[in-house]
């Protein structure tokens, strides 16, 4: 039920986030390089090729952590690449898991330079989180985890620039392709349905410069610390911005400033535990009202675009809770899709650590422990 007190309403918080290299890059993309997986055929097998079976052994469910901790990832020279039910024996279908996750984890030890200046901060197998020379810092991970779900095949192709394609073939006949950069950036995604029908997604393609001095002010954001009602969610939810022009998915993620555009919808319905990203069965079906929310707008317009977002409290180093609240995020939007088949094609996912605390406070606090909604679907350059 929504809460009898009119939520507070506080100017966006991304408005005080101090500059950092990770947004200036994003604000600085341009349309990208030519990947040789956008250019290739459809039905034309250039790369190596990858099949891989999904079950309910190899993959992870909301309810589970991950078997690799982020203290674990910190260590320095790590290159772990686990997933959740890996517990180091030889099973083939976990390890082919494992590489999906994150193409070539093995590679980025912890202490690594790599391109662009970016050192390696740490490695949990299913996310890297690395360091630019300001010190900010940016997550490194699969998108198309959320995809990767029992019953479907998934088949990637690699190219010789290092893009890939992976097409996500489920039981219904439909299928997902995604392509991505060697940097494992997300430059496509297409929903393709059973009879042929195409639905774009996202489209990272067409960047263009963002200066931020000339976006519209963001939209003041309402504190919710109490669960809303169906009607009150949709339409908090639904909020459109002034803003006339559109962002790429990095772009959106990385500029706190475009990001502010649309106001964030808080999910009081679910904290973690401390080192915590597992969601509790009872947690899951308190989403009830936000998966039909979500669902029911999808069904309406198919390009709908949600990003889950998972955050920290301020215990722990910045490396470990940015990679923790992302595992935070993607656990949302598992249950999201077990519980009340909201379809993984159209939400991402993205931590932000221990900034913007909801509870301003340096001690532990499950209140900060949280995720929270955005519907990105206007920002985005392909909607």
């Amino acid at each position: 039920p929504q809460t009898a007190e009119a939520p507070a309403e506080l100017p966006a918080p991304e408005m005080q986030a101090a500059p950092s290299a990770v947004a200036q890059r994003a604000a600085e993309q341009v349309a990208p390089a030519t990947a040789a997986a956008l250019s290739a055929g459809a039905d034309q097998a250039r790369g190596q090729l990858d099949e891989v079976a999904i079950t309910q052994e190899n993959t992870r469910s909301s309810a589970e952590d991950f078997a690799t901790s982020v203290m674990q990832g910190l260590q320095p020279g790590n290159a772990t690449a686990t997933t959740a039910r890996d517990k180091g024996d030889d099973d083939d279908s976990k390890r082919d898991i494992a590489k999906m996750l994150l193409a070539g984890a093995a590679g980025f030890a912890v202490g690594k330079m790599l391109s662009n200046d970016r050192e390696v901060a740490l490695n949990t197998g299913d996310r890297v989180v690395v360091t630019l020379p300001d010190g900010s810092q940016q997550v490194i991970k699969d998108d198309n985890a959320l995809l990767y779900r029992p019953g479907s095949n998934v088949q990637t192709e690699t190219f010789q620039d290092g893009s890939t394609r992976t097409t996500v073939l489920r039981e219904d006949g439909s299928r997902v392709v995604t392509i991505r950069d060697a940097d494992m950036n997300t430059l496509r995604r297409t929903l393709i349905r059973a009879d042929g029908s195409e639905t774009q997604l996202i489209d990272d393609t067409t960047a263009e410069p963002v200066r931020v001095s000339t976006l519209p002010a963001p939209p003041p954001v309402e504190v919710i610390r109490r669960p809303l009602d169906e009607d009150a969610l949709r339409e908090a939810l639904r909020r459109e911005t002034a803003v006339d022009r559109r962002f790429s998915l990095g772009q959106v993620r990385d500029i706190p400033e475009v990001r502010a555009l649309v106001a964030p919808v808080n999910v009081p319905e679910v904290t973690f535990d401390t080192g915590s990203a597992a969601i509790t069965p009872d947690q899951a079906r308190q989403l009830a009202t936000l998966g039909k929310v979500i669902r029911d707008s999808i069904d309406h317009n198919p390009r709908e675009i949600y990003m889950i977002e998972g955050y920290t409290d301020a215990i722990g180093s910045n490396a470990a809770n940015l990679a923790l609240s992302d595992r935070r995020a993607e656990s949302v939007a598992l249950a999201l899709t077990e519980y009340f088949q909201v379809p993984p094609e159209n939400m991402v996912v993205q931590g932000y650590g221990e900034q913007f605390l909801l509870v301003p406070t340096e001690e532990a606090e499950r209140q900060n422990r949280r995720v929270a909604v955005r519907r990105i679907t206007q920002l985005l350059a392909a909607n």
